[in-house]
């Protein structure tokens, strides 16, 4: 009896959650931990999140190394003796186009929605992405790239010229589509970059006049890498925004800057979440630390720990590339860079003076190259909660010289931490002349590019190959079409 009792209680709380299920279904398979509609404004802030980090961790594990500001003690084979491995930037490639879906979903919403806004933020983002995979890789996937969805798995490569002619059609159509008078609706909180909600001060969102910006400075960028190559004709568009601000405003401080600022709080977390982890194996390089010390540059305590040597603290660097390790301590980086709260460069304000610098220097615009490059050393040095001496100037070593080379020395501290920034400007002007060390074996030296993953080879064959054609080789010493 009692077995029979227990089947019939079963049955009776089966039939009875079965009814509960049916009449309440939608009520019960609904998570109320995820959104049950998408819009534009779910993609932006992950986007901005998990490429700002992922682009600070790869200067911190590659360009950090492989342009000389920093040296490991553990070995003797690592960037910094120019070995690279081949798939270097496979993590790159597959981190890039992950998200680019992402943004070509967030635009296709945006378009749905009529959300000019939103379409010229996944613009401005797309086009920021493309540029450093174009300047990493070469030929690219563009516009096949991210169509899956569409059947659309083997994607033909663009040609760079083409890429570029792209990016800056897709920055100059971003620059048109922001409506100022609005803002974000559906970010009703701000979203990482610069706060944009559907908020107005005096008519205007403040966050899409700086997107805007973002988006003109960008394209400043983009021209001035390809500045030598013929058929772009990047000058008459450079002289064209320089002269019409009005139509393409630009950041003109370290408020405007394309920093993302990460609090340390979940979901921000920092890219790197063991900070002693920033100073194993790993010192600053004699090349950093002299320069800093002859300009008697405030941000050295920022960026450097002093040594101690025979009970004397000081800053002092170990040499690029040694053959044999020194016997005195070097300057550990300072670890207070990668604590919480921090910025993630996407591009600075002292990037764009340094750009202006170098075309005001060629004559390409109407403009004093000295003004704009005392700009870039304050704008550098502020940006990293340094104060600019009064004096810094009347240093010879650190004063303007009519010379392309102290534009640029001062252009690689700017770009500190910028994602592979330093390494794209280095193979555009050969400058700053990096020291190559005397265990650095004969034949290596300074990759021109990433080479293309492996994988590609295997499920996008056909078009690799062609891209391979065109550019006449894969390997890290292919040159691009803007290279010196």
């Amino acid at each position: 009896m009692k077995k029979i009792q227990y089947i019939v209680c079963a049955f009776l709380v089966t039939i009875s959650t079965t009814w509960l299920s049916c009449s309440n279904f939608d009520e019960l398979n609904t998570d109320p931990t995820r959104m049950q509609e998408s819009n534009p404004g779910v993609f932006l802030n992950p986007v901005l999140y998990e490429v700002g980090s992922y682009n600070w961790s790869r200067y911190n594990g590659f360009t950090f190394h492989l342009m000389q500001s920093v040296v490991t003690t553990n070995n003797t084979g690592g960037l910094g003796w120019y070995y690279i491995t081949d798939a270097a930037g496979d993590g790159h490639w597959t981190v890039y186009y992950r998200w680019l879906n992402n943004l070509r979903e967030m635009e296709k919403q945006a378009v749905m929605l009529n959300e000019p806004n939103y379409r010229a933020i996944a613009k401005t983002l797309q086009s920021w992405m493309y540029a450093i995979l174009v300047e990493s890789f070469g030929d690219i996937p563009m516009s096949e790239a991210t169509r899956g969805d569409e059947g659309l798995l083997t994607p033909r490569f663009d040609a760079q010229a083409d890429v570029y002619k792209e990016i800056l059609q897709e920055l100059d159509s971003a620059n048109i589509l922001f409506n100022e008078g609005a803002g974000l609706r559906y970010n009703t909180e701000g979203e990482m970059l610069y706060n944009t909600d559907n908020g107005l001060v005096s008519g205007k969102s403040t966050g899409i006049v700086k997107w805007r910006k973002f988006a003109n400075s960008l394209r400043m960028r983009t021209l001035l890498r390809v500045l030598s190559v013929p058929d772009l004709d990047a000058t008459a568009e450079l002289r064209k925004m320089i002269n019409d601000n009005a139509t393409y405003p630009l950041f003109t401080s370290n408020e405007d800057a394309a920093e993302l600022f990460i609090s340390g709080v979940f979901p921000a977390e920092p890219p790197m979440t063991r900070p002693q982890d920033f100073t194993a194996y790993k010192v600053m390089s004699e090349f950093f630390i002299n320069h800093l010390k002859a300009w008697n540059d405030p941000r050295m305590p920022v960026f450097a720990n002093q040594a101690t040597n025979n009970g004397k603290k000081e800053y002092i660097g170990w040499p690029s590339g040694y053959n044999m390790a020194p016997s005195f301590n070097g300057s550990l980086p300072n670890q207070g860079i990668v604590k919480p709260p921090l910025d993630l460069t996407l591009m600075s304000y002292a990037e764009l003076e340094f750009i202006k610098a170098e075309l005001a220097l060629k004559n390409i615009i109407v403009s004093d190259a000295e003004t704009h490059y005392r700009n870039g050393v304050k704008a550098a040095i502020e940006r990293w909660g340094a104060a600019m001496p009064a004096d810094y100037f009347d240093n010879p070593a650190a004063a303007f010289d009519g010379t392309m080379e102290r534009i640029m020395i001062q252009k690689f501290y700017a770009l500190f931490f910028c994602d592979y920034q330093q390494w794209f400007e280095y193979n555009r002007t050969g400058l700053p002349i990096m020291p190559v060390g005397d265990g650095v074996p004969a034949g290596n030296v300074m990759p021109k590019r990433f080479m293309y993953p492996q994988i590609l080879q295997r499920n996008n064959m056909a078009n690799y190959q062609k891209a391979k054609e065109n550019m006449k080789g894969d390997d890290f010493y292919t040159k691009l079409i803007w290279q010196k």
